[in-house]
């Protein structure tokens, strides 16, 4: 393959024939090898570098990196996919300058403090955590929620959290779910495990009494950043996905056929009006924040009751009060 480049022996541009090498090179006293590419002169001989310079300095770099036991391009990389964050802004959140990030995937070799950080925080989402908190003011509040998102995500799924492996089954099989009807079929899931006994562990996480309705923190942390879109699948953290029984998979499929087909502010009302939501907003005003923890006897005493109340047996009567309870919240919002 022959094309023209600038020779610097014949200063001026002259055809060259393409080759690449094994050669070895010594960097800052340190001996690396690496596959060389450059053209031959047709006139003189000599190597031409032309646009292969850039490649050949980076192929250096990386080599030293590697050597020298410097993150490499692909592990920063991987950080900046892993935590869903721009070039810029992870410099931000790790106090560096604007453009460090980027020089160092341009080729530039990172010191060997800001190495350690990088190589610290690449599997370790609590520390990245840390950071993102501490300098959040520093990069946009969309910046800021997608990769805290993602960070919550990695932790969830680090922890093998049941909660997070009932929502991923929840919305690998429903394709159209926001963030605030997951919360609630969660808090169905979670109140209807308690009359059935083999199902009584499947949540064993608290939800909050938050202004629309029962919400699971660390859930609305992962997936806030949606908004009022649907969640998307498949840019999920998945590492421990369906880690759930038959039985349990059985339970939730009911509860997704007798809820999962409701949109989220059908959902909110319906929860507005169930025993445990409303005792613990008890003395607040309707719009006013609260973190309180819903009492789990309280959803345990609700949902007996109501299974009693509409004789609920098995998990294909749930639908008579979800039916039910549809009824009256569409009447609440006309």
């Amino acid at each position: 393959m022959k094309k023209k480049q600038f020779c610097d022996y014949c200063l001026d541009y002259r055809n060259g024939k393409y080759e690449e090498k094994m050669i070895k090179e010594n960097i800052d006293g340190i001996e690396i090898e690496y596959l060389e590419r450059y053209y031959i002169c047709d006139t003189c001989g000599n190597k031409l570098y032309g646009d292969l310079y850039d490649y050949n300095i980076s192929i250096a770099n990386e080599k030293l990196r590697e050597k020298t036991g410097l993150i490499t391009i692909k592990e920063i990389e991987e950080i900046l996919e892993k935590y869903s964050i721009g070039k810029k802004p992870l410099s931000l959140v790790l106090g560096l300058g604007e453009i460090t990030i980027t020089r160092y995937l341009d080729g530039q070799n990172p010191t060997k403090d800001n190495s350690i950080l990088l190589k610290n925080i690449l599997n370790n989402p609590l520390l990245y955590e840390m950071f993102l908190i501490a300098n959040k003011d520093k990069i946009t509040s969309v910046a800021y929620k997608k990769s805290m998102g993602k960070t919550k995500q990695l932790e969830l799924s680090n922890s093998n959290s049941k909660l997070y492996n009932i929502s991923l089954y929840i919305l690998k099989k429903e394709k159209e779910v926001d963030a605030l009807s997951l919360q609630k079929l969660l808090y169905y899931i979670c109140g209807f495990s308690k009359v059935f006994s083999n199902t009584e562990n499947l949540i064993t996480d608290n939800s909050e009494s938050w202004i629309y309705g029962p919400v699971f923190r660390e859930i609305y942390e992962a997936f806030s950043y949606y908004e009022y879109k649907n969640i998307d699948y498949n840019e999920l953290v998945k590492d421990r996905e369906y880690e759930l029984s038959s039985e349990e998979k059985e339970y939730v499929d009911a509860i997704i056929d007798a809820f999962g087909f409701y949109s989220g502010a059908i959902l909110r009302e319906m929860t507005h009006m169930t025993d445990p939501w409303i005792e613990s907003r008890r003395g607040l005003e309707t719009d006013s924040f609260s973190n309180r923890v819903i009492d789990n006897e309280s959803i345990e005493k609700y949902f007996k009751k109501v299974c009693k109340d509409y004789n609920i047996k098995e998990y294909k009567d749930i639908k008579k009060y979800s039916d039910d309870m549809f009824e009256k919240a569409k009447k609440k919002l006309i």
